[in-house]
């Protein structure tokens, strides 16, 4: 092991190991460099263990996927719907161009001339889009009546940084396209919270009592976004 000694005008000795695997040890101006090998001695046993405990979970950090938000989660085979993964099928069709059917074990896309790899994810971010305009705009009707507010128009389209916005001037609200991806109850919460914006515009404590009212489990549904990866 390879240990970065520093002596600095500190009081106590202290050791620490980083993220990345590197160990640090701090000792007061003063201190012999043979007091310095007799702590590393008494505490080698726990410094090899914490250094594996680190090194593993840097392994499994490399092993791990990751998905971005923004990202469009599609790998050519598969796409995901509510929470789900399903095969995707991409089939020659004499149906319209650029349908697409949603089946109980997976979702067809139909077209009439060869489609090309950005084609096919084109493809695959419309349907995403077309399925958050169709719940998102019930789930809108349905919650505007039980808060007593009214939104002026719903529009979809993929965002890097936010699931929803509201422009409590004009009561139009948007939503993220990759929404769909996650589960329905996401998309719910999304919904209410950005309705509660047509109440308060900020995220004050009344805003968040507003959230509460309605939908009681929001921290719940708020974790589940934030934990749930398309991968």
């Amino acid at each position: 092991m390879t240990i970065n000694l520093q002596f600095k005008l500190v009081k106590n000795i202290t050791l620490r190991i980083k993220e990345t695997g590197d160990i640090f040890l701090t000792a007061p101006v003063g201190m012999s460099v043979s007091e310095v090998q007799r702590f590393l001695e008494s505490r080698e046993q726990w410094l090899r263990q914490k250094l594996q405990l680190v090194l593993q979970e840097q392994s499994q950090q490399k092993q791990d996927p990751k998905y971005s938000m923004g990202e469009l989660p599609f790998d050519g085979q598969h796409v995901w719907l509510w929470g789900k993964r399903l095969p995707a099928y991409f089939l020659l069709s004499s149906k319209k161009h650029g349908t697409y059917e949603v089946q109980a074990d997976a979702v067809c896309f139909y077209y009439r001339s060869e489609l090309s790899e950005k084609a096919r994810c084109a493809f695959v971010e419309y349907f995403y889009k077309q399925e958050i305009s169709g719940r998102g705009e019930q789930l809108l009707q349905a919650w505007e009546k039980k808060m007593g507010v009214h939104h002026t128009g719903l529009k979809v389209h993929r965002m890097k940084t936010r699931w929803g916005s509201c422009n409590v001037r004009t009561g139009g609200i948007n939503l993220n396209t990759l929404l769909a991806c996650w589960p329905q109850e996401c998309l719910e919460y999304i919904v209410v919270h950005e309705l509660a914006h047509l109440h308060e515009a900020n995220h004050s404590p009344r805003f968040h009592a507003i959230v509460e009212r309605y939908l009681p489990e929001w921290r719940e549904r708020k974790k589940m976004l934030a934990v749930f990866k398309p991968l």
